[in-house]
């Protein structure tokens, strides 16, 4: 049986947590619906007269490329908001601010700056080393 550590964090800060999580994923998820719009009117056409000739010519190639861009800025997107919602889900099952690596609290500083930190500052840090 895997015991899962809770956090200590006081109930005013996770309220506040909850707060921004909730306020930065309202957030993306209106990026996200407008990038999703954009990406289609590309799609249906709407954004290749911006593109075309004198000659009413479209750009085809620069439209595809704008509508690639838009898709994998829409992807990035769609991870913060999967990372805001497991933030929730772990501060709803009261794991919330506990380091995927060594299991010891993140630091309320690193979780005010990054609420959906899944790491602590010493162990993203090496990650981000042992890539290199």
């Amino acid at each position: 049986m895997t015991i899962t550590p809770t956090t200590t964090f006081g109930a005013d800060f996770l309220a506040a947590q909850n707060r921004e999580l909730s306020a930065r994923r309202q957030s993306y998820v209106a990026d996200l619906d407008r990038l999703s719009a954009a990406a289609q009117d590309l799609v249906d056409g709407r954004g290749a007269t911006e593109m075309a000739d004198e000659d009413g010519f479209g750009e085809v190639d620069t439209v595809n490329v704008e509508r690639e861009q838009l898709l994998v800025v829409a992807g990035e997107v769609r991870a913060r908001i999967d990372e805001i919602d497991l933030a929730m889900e772990r501060m709803a099952a009261g794991s919330y601010g506990i380091c995927d690596d060594c299991h010891r609290p993140i630091a309320e500083a690193r979780l005010e700056a990054m609420p959906e930190a899944q790491r602590c500052v010493g162990c993203k840090s090496a990650g981000i080393l042992r890539r290199r």
